[in-house]
């Protein structure tokens, strides 16, 4: 007696070429949003490191200018206890006249928005300091540090 043996299939589990293609699509649509906010955010990451590096700078001048308040770029530089290149900034200064200075960072890196700006911290003779951002975005800018057009 033969015996006859019965052979079931099972149907291919899997994915169509269709859906495939739909999250493929779902995919790249999400990326088209998500990558210019992840740019824009690196971009107000860079600011805002670079108005913080550069006003750590502050304490130091004012602390130098209450015993000296004209200091050359060289002195003035020194007394932000900071060195020419950061993280972030490429840091000069101007020279202290009656207690005026400016503490000034290039921004290193970053986005296109942002790389190459600078950013301002000036002082006044009473003391006072401000911030200025040249030429960045508003949307880029930090609160501290409001953006003056050139």
């Amino acid at each position: 007696m033969n015996a006859i043996s019965i052979v079931r299939t099972r149907p291919q589990g899997g994915f169509t070429l269709v859906e495939l293609m739909v999250v493929i699509a779902i995919i790249g649509i999400l990326a088209a949003f998500a990558i210019p906010a992840y740019q824009e955010y690196v971009a107000r990451s860079k600011v805002g490191a670079a108005v913080a590096e550069a006003a750590g700078g502050k304490i130091g001048i004012d602390t130098d200018i209450m015993n000296t308040p004209s200091m050359d770029a060289a002195k003035t530089l020194e007394a932000t206890r900071l060195t020419e290149q950061t993280p972030n900034c490429t840091i000069s200064v101007t020279e202290a006249k009656e207690g005026v200075a400016d503490i000034i960072c290039t921004i290193k890196g970053g986005p296109a928005g942002v790389a190459n700006k600078k950013i301002t911290w000036s002082r006044t003779a009473a003391g006072k300091w401000s911030c200025l951002a040249l030429d960045i975005e508003e949307k880029l800018a930090s609160i501290a540090c409001p953006v003056k057009k050139a």
